[in-house]
């Protein structure tokens, strides 16, 4: 619309210089100026706009219309050999395209009986009638044409608008779903791991105070000791996967710290713990993927470097939430000849690697919440970084 429009523009400023009486500043060439004027400049601000940015769009599309229609039938009355149809009929179209029909019938009706009044005066006798009448035909044709046009654009955009409605419908209950399956989980897991995980350790607890009953060897009670605490941990554990599965937030600091401290005290391992940055509250989902990483690599260590001063380091940065776990390797807890004080060789980098199922394993769970994960020598020892972004 808005090229045509333009291309009006052209053809009226053509048709009027090519016709007399030529615009001027007298008499009726100070009309025929003043009608050039309207017609320009109608059709400029209508070419520019897709839409009159006003309080009343309507009426800014109605007053733009009859000055390019007034315009128009004014050149053609004085003109009589330009064809100041086509303005006439793109002020009609203008209506149609940008009004509902019942409001633009309302102007476009005595333009168009305007235009076929003015040339059936000016026009030749012998065929002025059906020249008028073919020009209010027109105003017509075009006026249906945008009436359609108009139409299959509405649909059109409510058909997107349904479509755009149908794919979030879609995502949400794909995320109901989702949300639902978990629970599931959730409960079962609930029901099946933590409820048996609690019977044993009723249990443990039963045998606990039997052998202090029955004063058996201080290896054993410490054993039942150490097993109860063990399967409370593994409660602990289980209850965060389903906080996680429930969406639950938990801080992933406060999970850190319990796990560094229970490392610290049954795999020996001189573990520091800092935290940098701003914390903040990431989904559940990231913080079992931290958790759990942060599981992997210390295992790792105590298995790999036991002994070995280890590092964790959480750090908050406006881009991403980033964990780093660093030991300096066998020889910093055997020795800097590499020989272990049994005599025992260190082993290579390679066998610090295992099968790479933890690893593996570990890089998954943070892929699947977004994040990246490299783990690699550093010096004689081993570090793994996990990020998630912010």
């Amino acid at each position: 619309m808005h090229l045509v429009l333009w291309g009006v523009l052209i053809f009226t400023i053509a048709s009027v210089l090519q016709s007399r009486p030529h615009p001027g500043v007298r008499g009726e060439g100070l009309a025929v100026s003043l009608g050039l004027a309207g017609c320009l400049l109608s059709l400029a601000v209508a070419a520019l706009s897709h839409r009159p940015r006003k309080r009343n769009p309507e009426a800014a599309t109605i007053a733009l219309s009859l000055v390019l229609g007034a315009g128009g039938n004014a050149l053609a009355y004085l003109q009589p050999s330009a064809m100041m149809v086509v303005p006439v009929s793109a002020a009609v179209a203008l209506l149609f395209a940008r009004l509902r029909p019942r409001v633009a019938l309302l102007p476009a009706v005595p333009l168009s009986v305007a235009i076929m009044v003015v040339t059936i005066r000016t026009g030749p006798s012998d065929n002025a009638v059906q020249s008028g009448v073919a020009d209010a035909l027109l105003c017509m044709v075009l006026g249906a044409i945008n009436v359609f046009a108009r139409q299959a654009r509405l649909r059109h955009d409510q058909t997107e608008l349904l479509l755009a409605e149908l794919e979030d419908s879609r995502e949400a209950q794909a995320r109901a779903a989702a949300v639902a399956e978990r629970t599931r989980i959730a409960r079962e897991l609930h029901d099946v791991l933590a409820q048996s995980l609690s019977a044993l350790s009723v249990q443990l607890e039963g045998a606990r105070k039997l052998a202090e009953r029955d004063q058996v060897a201080p290896a054993l009670r410490q054993l039942i000791v150490r097993s109860g605490e063990l399967t409370r941990e593994g409660l602990s554990d289980a209850r965060q996967a389903v906080a996680a599965l429930r969406g639950d937030d938990a801080p992933v600091v406060d999970q850190l710290t319990a796990l560094v401290g229970r490392c610290r005290r049954d795999l020996a391992l001189p573990i520091s713990l800092s935290v940098t940055g701003q914390p903040r509250t990431l989904a559940p989902e990231a913080n079992l993927a931290l958790y759990r990483g942060a599981q992997e690599a210390l295992t790792n260590a105590a298995r790999y470097a036991a002994g070995s001063p280890t590092s964790v380091v959480l750090s908050y940065t406006p881009r991403a939430t980033t964990l780093t776990v660093s030991d300096q390797g066998w020889a910093a807890s055997t020795g800097d000849d590499g020989e272990a004080e049994a005599g025992v060789p260190v082993p290579p980098v390679e066998a610090w690697t295992g099968g790479g199922n933890g690893l593996r394993g570990m890089r998954e769970r943070i892929e699947r919440v977004g994040g990246r994960t490299q783990a690699g020598p550093a010096g004689q020892g081993w570090t793994v970084e996990m990020e998630i972004p912010a």
